[in-house]
Order: C-alpha cells, then sequence, then structure tokens
C-alpha cells in the first residue's frame, strides 16, 4: 500500500514534466540492462517503436519503482555528466551495432536516440540479449 501512494505520487509529480508521457510509452516492466560505468549503475530500457533507450540510475527494478527510488533517494544526488549517459547506453548499444546519438532528459534520467549499421534488427537483438544484460554489463568510467 504504501509503494502504490509512493508510486502515485511520483506519477503526479512526474505529471508536471513534459516528458512524463514519454516517459510512460516505455515498458514498466524489468529494464533490458543492468549497465555498471565505473562505480555508477544504470538500467537501459528499449522503447518498443522508436530508436530511444531509456537510461536511469539505480539497481534492477521495475521502471515505476526506478522513478519514485530517483525521486527519493537520488534527489540531492548531483548527475554524472552526459558522458556517463552516453557511456551507459552505448556499453549495450555498441555491441549490435548501434552508438548513441543525442541525449536528452534530466535528474537521474536521460533519453538517449541511436542509430545503428543497416540491417540491424535491434528488436531481435535486444531479445537475444536481454537474459545477458541483465545479469549485468560492465563499462570502464569516461575521462572527462
Amino acid at each position: 500500500m504504501r509503494l502504490r501512494a509512493l508510486l502515485l505520487a511520483a506519477a503526479f509529480a512526474l505529471g508536471a514534466c513534459a516528458s512524463t508521457q514519454r516517459t510512460l510509452s516505455y515498458n514498466a516492466g524489468m529494464p533490458d540492462a543492468d549497465v555498471m560505468v565505473g562505480n555508477q549503475r544504470y538500467q537501459v530500457w528499449f522503447h518498443d517503436r522508436d530508436s530511444t533507450v531509456l537510461v536511469m540510475r539505480g539497481e534492477p527494478r521495475p521502471l515505476g519503482q526506478l522513478l519514485a527510488q530517483n525521486l527519493t533517494v537520488y534527489a540531492q544526488d548531483t548527475s554524472p555528466s552526459i558522458i556517463w549517459w552516453g557511456a551507459a547506453a552505448n556499453a549495450v548499444l555498441n555491441q549490435i551495432r548501434c552508438g548513441a546519438t543525442e541525449v536528452t532528459g534530466a535528474d537521474q534520467m536521460r533519453e538517449i536516440s541511436y542509430a545503428c549499421d543497416a540491417g540491424v534488427d535491434v528488436g531481435a537483438e535486444v531479445s537475444a540479449r536481454r537474459a545477458d544484460w541483465q545479469r549485468g554489463v560492465r563499462v570502464e568510467a569516461p575521462v572527462g
């Protein structure tokens, strides 16, 4: 009951943001990838229709729970620089011959657009790799 109230409060808080509807267009379940960039942990969701990924800081949790955590636990935490977010996305994107092209967002989540080499079937690649990615992907911390 408490979690439901917290999630509802988070949804109302996010309701003021123009990006709320966009964020809620992602699959609300578990992330497609659990990524460690240096000592920072990120979760990555692939959008079902668009060439974008949603990247959020924190432990693997369903999207709504991680949203609530980012509004509370990480609320006062300074966000890593944009290259850290790109490194988190590219940790999985590069494995499927894709790469980040634009990073948008604020606080403890970002939406990252990507482009892929010709012929890449992103849906098939994500489905084939999701289980491995959920066990964890690790990359070095970016310099700068």
